[in-house]
């Protein structure tokens, strides 16, 4: 990384090209009136160019010559792309037409960039040809960005986008914003924060002129409508957070002396980084950092050699305090297991590290990890601090890494590691529950939106051509519509089969379409049964009824399912989703409960997950009590009445402890 800092021995510092006495009528002056001058200045004399002319200048300006060990000088630099750590994903060769409008994918070309959007100006001049805040970059990366603020992406936020070097956008983690922000890499935060703080000085008067948007008309829009502060106050603390945590480069200083000879005027924060400050004033938001390791250890305890029901796996874990700040109330949450001494670390001064401050962690296997396809426990805790002792000044939420896994990736794009911590083991038989194929799921939604899902669990892939599916209509007692199955179905897999004309959440899981002449022409009232060699081994609903019994709903099997009947018991083994619902479609979550003998939280599973809002627990009698918490710790809902399901209403993070007595456990879900 060739960043450097640029020592400040007086208010400012004169660098080379600097005309003698630029800066001269700002001496002296701070706050909003030093700003204003500034503007004054760096508006006198200033050359507008055209749109086109920017291209050209790209070759000079924005030349490649300070990453990869200065070999890429015939290329142009894209801070979108751009690895300052290691080889580039691609690269724009200079004067070859790398440039473009149109674009499919990532890689395909470059495109002009506003840094502060040009959609909320009218792409009016002077502001939509300014050089100091358009820079080339990737054109699928910059409509990903479109006109999104920048600000830190919630590393748990769903529908988080990350590109090839690193960037994302995602929803904000930012305080003071909620929604979707745009992160660069932190090696260029400070780069694109002088220039934002540059469109605030030079176009302050400009802000009424015909064409610009009222701050308020656009949520993405972080102008606060004064000419003087110009941002609203949490852009302004996340730009002074950005300048000072990634000072001035050589780099940047070269491309200010390029533009002042493409248009005459220069950015005065490259020149003299102590304008900032004189000018703005941050809320005091503080920020902090921490790096979390977990490390895993198995313990085979009824040392049969093989990972099985009642071994442990057990945890030791650091969390290191690596910022500049002290922390507060740190708490820390596991996906699987209990820590011996649940509670909170008080304060955590900066440049400290705490290891096992809440005990072992330890989880025990349940049936479920046993006959899982990986023989694997892939675990994670997520510590969450506070940025004063009373938790009213922000918080911020960091996922712990595991020490042993040499990928080093960065999910959140803090330039930290968070790989899952994985913890496999050896297992006599995977699977080799389940006594036979079964019916999984029953589909009976809207119109064309039928279809079933069959499960294997038996240990072994299973023959299909010696099953078959019939349907039993209006309760006639007899079965009709035989479809012969045909292939291989492997271990711990599902077979969809569903009507050709569902709908495409349907059709894209199938793995076999059916028409409307075939078993799959039932209604609520009809049932369905598979059949082994001729003989029905399983069924859903009752082939002699008098009504409907799955009308306008899905039907799931419940996990600790594991074999067919040929007596359809609604009740004891299926959950009940609503109309059209699909979420679960071509999964299932196996996981016998017939084993359990005593309170084991453990052997819980709580799914699907991610899931779309309807969360089931595998056996709710094992639970007296849950509290739900959503990803800042508040309680959402204290249940005391559990039932085999809840609902979480809206999208995001949450956390569900799930109590019995004195025995407590944890679970992340994920609402989408």
């Amino acid at each position: 990384m060739n960043k450097f800092l640029l020592l400040l021995l007086v208010p400012f510092l004169a660098f080379a090209q600097i005309p003698p006495g630029y800066y001269n009528s700002a001496n002296g002056l701070t706050g909003y009136p030093l700003k204003t001058e500034l503007s004054n200045i760096i508006t006198n004399g200033y050359s507008a160019q055209s749109y086109g002319s920017l291209i050209t200048l790209y070759n000079t300006s924005d030349n490649d010559e300070y990453y990869d060990n200065g070999t890429q000088t015939n290329t142009i630099i894209d801070m979108y792309s751009e690895n300052p750590t290691g080889a580039d994903p691609y690269n724009w060769t200079i004067g070859t037409s790398s440039n473009c409008g149109n674009f499919n994918s990532e890689g395909d070309c470059y495109n002009r960039e506003h840094i502060f959007p040009q959609g909320f100006f009218s792409q009016n001049e002077p502001m939509r040809s300014d050089a100091h805040h358009v820079i080339p970059t990737d054109g699928w990366v910059n409509g990903g960005r479109s006109n999104l603020p920048f600000g830190e992406v919630n590393p748990n936020g769903v529908s988080v986008t990350t590109y090839m070097n690193g960037s994302k956008k995602g929803p904000s983690i930012t305080t003071g914003f909620s929604g979707d922000v745009f992160e660069p890499l932190d090696e260029f935060k400070g780069d694109i924060a002088r220039m934002l703080l540059y469109f605030a000085t030079r176009y302050e008067s400009n802000i009424n002129d015909a064409g610009w948007d009222a701050p308020n008309a656009s949520n993405n829009n972080p102008r606060d409508g004064s000419s003087d502060q110009f941002y609203e106050q949490w852009y302004i603390d996340l730009l002074l957070d950005w300048h000072a945590q990634d000072p001035v480069s050589q780099k940047e200083i070269d491309r200010n002396n390029d533009i002042y000879v493409h248009q005459n005027n220069r950015n005065p924060f490259i020149d003299n980084p102590a304008y900032v400050t004189m000018i703005w004033t941050a809320s005091n938001n503080p920020t902090g950092r921490l790096f979390v390791t977990l490390d895993d250890t198995f313990v085979d305890v009824d040392m049969d050699g093989f990972g099985s029901v009642g071994d442990q796996i057990t945890y030791t874990y650091n969390i290191n305090n690596i910022g500049t700040t002290d922390l507060f109330n740190i708490t820390a949450v596991a996906d699987f297991g209990s820590f011996a001494i649940p509670g909170q670390i008080t304060q955590l001064d900066a440049g400290t590290n705490s290891t096992d401050s809440f005990g072992t962690l330890t989880y025990t296997l349940t049936a479920a990890d046993v006959a899982s396809a990986c023989a694997c426990v892939i675990n994670k805790i997520t510590v969450t601090a506070d940025f004063n002792a009373t938790g009213t000044n922000g918080s911020f939420i960091k996922e712990s890494d595991d020490p042993n896994d040499f990928a080093n990736v960065d999910g959140n794009g803090d330039m930290l590691p968070d790989d899952d911590t994985v913890t496999t083991f050896n297992v006599a038989n995977p699977s080799g529950l389940a006594t036979d194929l079964f019916i999984s799921e029953y589909l009976e939604g809207s119109s064309n939106n039928k279809a079933i899902e069959l499960a294997n669990y038996t240990g072994n892939p299973i023959d299909l051509s010696n099953y078959s599916l019939q349907v039993s209509f209006n309760g006639s007692g007899s079965w009709s519509n035989p479809l012969a199955l045909s292939g291989s179905l492997a271990d711990q897999d599902v077979y969809v089969l569903a009507r050709g004309n569902a709908t495409t959440a349907i059709t894209s899981v199938a793995d076999q379409l059916v028409g409307s002449s075939g078993p799959l022409a039932f209604n609520g009232d009809d049932a369905v049964g598979l059949f082994k060699n001729g003989l029905l081994l399983d069924v859903v609903g009752t082939p002699v009824n008098t009504g409907d019994f799955a009308k306008d709903e899905t039907l799931i099997r419940k996990p600790e399912v594991n074999s067919p009947n040929t007596t359809f018991d609604k009740p004891g083994e299926w959950n009940v989703l609503g109309i059209d619902n699909s979420s679960d479609l071509g999964m299932h979550t196996f996981s016998p409960t017939a084993s359990i003998t005593a309170v084991d939280l453990d052997s819980l599973r709580l799914y699907p997950n991610p899931s779309t809002g309807i969360v089931f627990i595998s056996n709710p009698d094992l639970v007296e009590r849950l509290v739900i918490y959503d990803a800042t710790g508040r309680i959402l809902q204290h249940i005391t009445d559990v039932t085999s399901r809840f609902e979480l209403t809206r999208s995001g993070l949450y956390f569900v402890q799930l109590v019995n007595g004195s025995t407590t456990r944890t679970v992340k879900i994920v609402v989408r």
